[in-house]
């Protein structure tokens, strides 16, 4: 299911759990509605809104950790590829084709970062063009020091590709367990339930709690789209890889 149609779901959940308190209240004896009963439920409830507003909060944090840690993933493998295409320049022409492999992969490693349907293939195929350009450069024969210590220094920012790579991997998002986002919205609908049984029967009322509703419905989209970057409506920005080709083509 869409993280669209999962805040949907939440919203309606929540919503129709207030007008159902709403309903409720019109059909309860006056002594359920009394001000000690008011006093109790409004402080049973305080705490599991206070629970409820500490998951949402952990929950956002978490989110949007795990997306900004692929960012700067995408950005640290726009800047390595940049380094490593400056420093086989220097090495002279020979490495030409090692710089157009390298252009490739950058190409190909955008057009997977920005569809997720391919990305298994995709990824596979930018894992084997990486491994190219490592090979051929441990192919390459330096015969002054400093050509070596080019060659050192390709071969680290390589591996500094490599490690981005493995970090964009391991963080496609973060799983939020079905079982738990369904307690989540369980406890904002009782929550509101709660605001609806006590509260005044006019349409001010009802609007606020319909605002309410698609708050904390945007919430949850919020959590659910920074928790999947690779898909969806927020997705991790790939300029900087599409600057790092701009820069390598024009030195081709």
């Amino acid at each position: 299911m869409s993280t669209v149609w999962i805040s949907l779901a939440s919203f309606l959940a929540i919503f129709c759990s207030a007008l159902a308190g709403v309903a409720l209240a019109q059909h309860l004896p006056e002594p359920h509605l009394s001000a000690e009963t008011r006093t109790a439920v409004s402080v049973s409830m305080a705490v599991v809104g206070t629970l409820a507003a500490l998951v949402l909060g952990l929950m956002i944090t978490s989110a949007s950790n795990s997306f900004k840690q692929r960012a700067d993933a995408i950005d640290s493998l726009a800047i390595n590829i940049v380094k490593l295409d400056r420093v086989l320049l220097r090495y002279g022409p020979q490495v030409h084709d090692i710089r157009v492999t390298l252009k490739a992969y950058a190409e190909n490693k955008v057009s997977q970062l920005s569809n997720p349907l391919s990305a298994e293939g995709g990824d596979l195929q930018t894992l084997k063009e990486l491994e190219a350009i490592e090979d051929q450069i441990s192919n390459l024969t330096p015969t002054t020091e400093r050509e070596r210590q080019i060659v050192a220094r390709a071969l680290a920012i390589t591996q500094a590709i490599s490690e981005a790579r493995w970090l964009l991997v391991e963080k496609t998002g973060i799983a939020v367990p079905p079982a738990f986002l369904i307690l989540l919205i369980f406890w904002l609908a009782l929550l509101f339930a709660s605001f609806g049984l006590f509260a005044p029967k006019n349409a001010t009322v009802i609007i606020v709690l319909l605002l309410c509703a698609l708050a904390i419905s945007g919430g949850v989209l919020i959590i659910l789209e920074l928790g999947t970057p690779t898909s969806g409506l927020i997705r991790v920005s790939v300029e900087p890889m599409r600057s790092a080709i701009a820069e390598i083509g024009s030195g081709l």
